[in-house]
């Protein structure tokens, strides 16, 4: 029970601010564009080195932060919104 409970508190939390949920989604497409654009950017500029697969390394990471902050922005404004609205309590 006291997982639910956490898993509640936690949807309740998020569900509650949509305009938070939306830039958390837009800043995380625009972290994942710009670790995209290191990438292409170390593959195209720079000469074979490891400073090239550093940098690459580096655009992988930013890219994938991204992700994870889109994923949390976009189950902020749906998921987490859906189960707020059915357990809300009228």
């Amino acid at each position: 029970m006291k997982k639910r409970s956490v898993l509640h508190e936690l949807a309740i939390k998020l569900g509650k601010d949509p305009k938070r949920a939306l830039m958390k989604l837009i800043q995380g497409g625009l972290l994942f564009l710009f670790g995209t654009l290191m990438i292409l950017v170390s593959e195209r500029a720079l000469t074979d080195s490891m400073v090239q697969e550093l940098a690459a390394l580096l655009g992988v990471i930013v890219a994938a932060a991204g992700v994870i902050w889109s994923l949390i922005g976009y189950l902020s404004m749906s998921i987490l919104r859906i189960y707020h609205m059915l357990n809300r309590k009228d």
